[in-house]
Order: structure tokens, then sequence, then C-alpha cells
């Protein structure tokens, strides 16, 4: 009879390793898949073409003894600069067919209150024509032909206090690409100074493309989807953890009974609550002193969720409250 008992406390204490370590493993398995995603998603950006347009500019000057006639600057001074010229370049690459437009406008304009109120458009075709890859175009803003056109107007109109704006666009149409769009302004700040804007201008046509891959977890030589895994895994974890669980508990549940108790189990019956005044018992060992000085049987029964063990003697019923 001992060698079958020792064979089966070991074979559960075997049963109870092996779901352990599978319970533990799953977990680890479960924490791997949620830490990863079910599906990664990358992007891959590639450039197309590019379209760059470039004014290099200079001025030329009525008195060279400061600013030389033909240097480049941020600012011109506006009472000796008589033109502000240069070449505009535009180049796409890879190298296209394409068709281009530049035009000088001249909008002219009388201020009422922060509202500008244009009185009078013009424009001024500078040139076109076809290109293959790149084309050069000579750009100028002559000073004195600009000052002559405001005073013209401002007499045509009675409207001594007109200003001009005065820009250059180039309209650019590859074949097969987008259109590309240019705007070259001339303007004159508070001390008088001449600057350019828009002279520079870039762009690039990109394209995006979205790949997406299902991740998957290497298990027991096979690959498990890792939405697969999220379900699985964690399921097999708990699976695995309930016998261990229910047998420390089950252990704990025995362990609790007082060693007293054990002793009285064969002096004790199951019965109902006798009558009597109630004397209650802080122990089961001094239920067990009592049972020694009464020498009366213990009955059991349940008050509630609670068992209590009582000894009737006489009018008097000694209990216990096992909690």
């Amino acid at each position: 009879m001992k060698d079958v008992k020792f064979d089966k406390r070991y074979l559960l204490l075997a049963g109870v390793s092996v779901s352990i370590v599978l319970a533990v493993l799953f977990g680890a398995y479960s924490s791997a898949a949620y830490s990863k995603a079910p599906i990664s998603t990358s992007a891959k950006y590639s450039t197309l073409y590019t379209e760059e347009g470039s004014f290099v500019h200079f001025g030329v000057f009525s008195n060279s003894s400061i600013y030389k006639s033909g240097s480049t600057h941020d600012y011109y001074p506006s009472k000796i600069t008589m033109l502000i010229g240069g070449n505009y370049t535009f180049r796409t690459n890879p190298s296209s067919p394409g068709t281009y437009t530049a035009t000088m406008h001249l909008d002219y304009y009388v201020s009422s209150g922060k509202k500008k109120v244009y009185i009078y458009r013009e424009e001024i075709p500078l040139g076109s024509g076809s290109f293959e890859g790149s084309f050069t175009l000579p750009l100028t803003f002559n000073m004195s032909l600009l000052s002559e056109k405001l005073k013209r107007v401002r007499e045509g109109t009675g409207l001594y206090r007109a200003e001009q704006e005065v820009y250059v666009t180039v309209e650019v149409k590859p074949e097969g690409r987008d259109s590309f769009s240019q705007r070259i302004g001339l303007s004159k700040d508070s001390a008088s100074m001449l600057y350019l804007t828009g002279t520079e201008k870039d762009y690039k046509k990109v394209t995006r493309s979205v790949s997406t891959t299902t991740n998957s977890l290497s298990f027991a030589g096979s690959d498990v989807r890792v939405s697969t895994a999220r379900t699985l895994f964690p399921a097999m974890a708990i699976l695995f953890a309930v016998p261990p669980i229910g047998l420390i508990y089950s252990r704990r549940e025995k362990k609790t009974e007082p060693k007293a108790l054990k002793s009285l189990k064969k002096y004790t019956v199951e019965g109902t609550p006798p009558g009597g005044k109630r004397v209650k018992l802080k122990s089961a060992e001094d239920l067990e002193r009592t049972f020694e000085l009464v020498d009366r049987p213990i009955i059991h029964y349940r008050d509630g969720n609670i068992d209590v063990y009582a000894i009737a003697d006489g009018d008097t019923v000694y209990e216990y409250w096992a909690s």
C-alpha cells in the first residue's frame, strides 16, 4: 500500500510540475504575442522627377562709385538703380520636353485704408517656346521704363497716389508631368531699397508605396500568426495553470483545519444545534479540553457558511465556531 501511495504522489507532483512549466511557457509566448503587432506596415518614398527654377540677377547703376554695375545684391538702392537683369533657368530631371511662357505683370492700385483697390493691369510678354530638359530666359526690370508707365497711369487716371506692383510669372508645362509655376516679384521697402522675391523654387514629385506584412511567432518549429497567438497562447497558459492553482488551494483548505479537530473527528457526529446556555470557546484546543472534561460527544452542524462544533453538558452548550 505504501508503494502505491508513493507512486500516486510522485505522478501527481510530476503532472503538476509539467503543468507549471507549460503555463509559464505559454505565458511567455502570450507576452511576446502582445508585444508584437499583428501586421507591420512600411512605407517607401521615391522621387519620380524634380523641377527647379532660379533667377540669377545683377544690377546696373547710374553711379558706380559704391555699387559696381553687374554686381549682385540682396538689396539695390532705388535712386541709382537703372535696371535689374539676369537669366532665369528652369531644369527638370530626368529630362523631359515641354513648353513655357514668361510674362511681366504691372498691377496699379490705390490704397483705401488697409485695402488695395486695383485700377489697371498690364501684361508684357517676355518669351515663350519649347524645351528639352531645361531652358534659359533673360529677364530685365527696367526701372526707367517702369517709372514712365507708372507716371502715365497716374496722369491718365488723375490718381497721383497710385502705386505699382511688378512681378514676372513663368509657367512651365513639361509633358506628362505636373505644371510648374513661379512668381518673381520686385518690391521696395520703406528705405527705398529694391529687392526681389521668389527667385528660387524647386518641386519634387514623390510617390509613396505601402507594403504590409503579417507577423508571426515561431513555436515548436512552426510559424503562428500573431493574431492567432494572442488568442491561443493565453488560453493554453490558463488551461495549464488551473491544476497547480487547484492543488495549492486544496492544500491550503486542508491546512486551515486545526490539528485538534482532526483528532476529535472520531468523536464527532452530525446533528442539529442543541438547546441550552451557550458558552463560546476561542479555539479548537479549548474544544478538545472541554471534551476531555465533560466526556460528551461532539455535535457538528453548520450555521450559514461556518462550521460549528458543540458539546452539550446539561443545560450548558460549549461551542467552537471554526472560521
